[in-house]
């Protein structure tokens, strides 16, 4: 369990949230989306429980998913804080950053991690608030050595899921980033303005390449 912590329900008097967030090692086992983001809802008077659960590829998904559900970002953070490992650098903090607030802006398709060491993850989804609009797929890389207690996390952006698919085949390639002028800076804008409130690139190196499914695979909730 990387996190957990209850609160009273925000919309429902008599009603509590309980808030967890963790790691399936079943499924890591597998190459699966391996973190687990639950929320509960109770009341204890009436002995009734809603339960909704995501599976993500990173552990920063689920948080944005339990944020976007009424967590407090605070005291989530300082739970999740104790038991991951450190940012390696400023760009990837920003990235969390931009994820962890990011709400329902990204439309997840396809992930996969490597087995073993390094560790690598990558996550392709559609961004619905892309500041590029000729590139409105993104890929988030990441990555961690087997001797370092610290990770990386890059954003790249791409055209379409197809060409997003091709770069996890060469993931020698730079990550592109936005072309239209002034986008970066927009984007981080909007992450400036949100409520404080509740509410080089990498690869899979020698990894074998991934064959995508048929159809895109989105996050499960059950």
């Amino acid at each position: 369990m990387l996190a957990s912590y209850d609160q009273p329900h925000s919309r429902q008097p008599g009603w509590s949230d309980h808030f967890y967030l963790a790691h399936d090692e079943q499924m890591a086992a597998r190459g699966k989306p391996f973190f687990l983001g639950v929320h509960l809802e109770r009341d204890m008077k009436a002995r009734l429980v809603r339960a909704a659960v995501r599976e993500e590829a990173m552990p920063v998904l689920a948080e944005a998913w339990l944020i976007a559900r009424g967590a407090d970002p605070d005291r989530l953070r300082e739970q999740v804080r104790r038991s991951e490992f450190d940012a390696a650098d400023a760009e990837t903090e920003a990235a969390q950053d931009l994820l962890r607030h990011s709400g329902t802006r990204f439309d997840v398709h396809d992930s996969a991690s490597s087995q073993g060491a390094p560790r690598v993850t990558w996550v392709i989804a559609t961004d619905s608030e892309a500041p590029d609009p000729d590139r409105p797929v993104a890929v988030f890389v990441g990555h961690r050595q087997a001797d370092s207690e610290t990770f990386t996390l890059r954003i790249g952006h791409f055209a379409t899921v197809e060409d997003a698919y091709t770069w996890t085949r060469t993931p020698s390639a730079p990550l592109p980033q936005p072309s239209r002028p002034g986008a970066a800076r927009a984007d981080a804008a909007r992450l400036d303005r949100r409520p404080s409130a509740p509410r080089g690139p990498v690869g899979l190196g020698d990894q074998p390449a991934h064959t995508p499914a048929a159809s895109p695979r989105r996050p499960r909730e059950r």
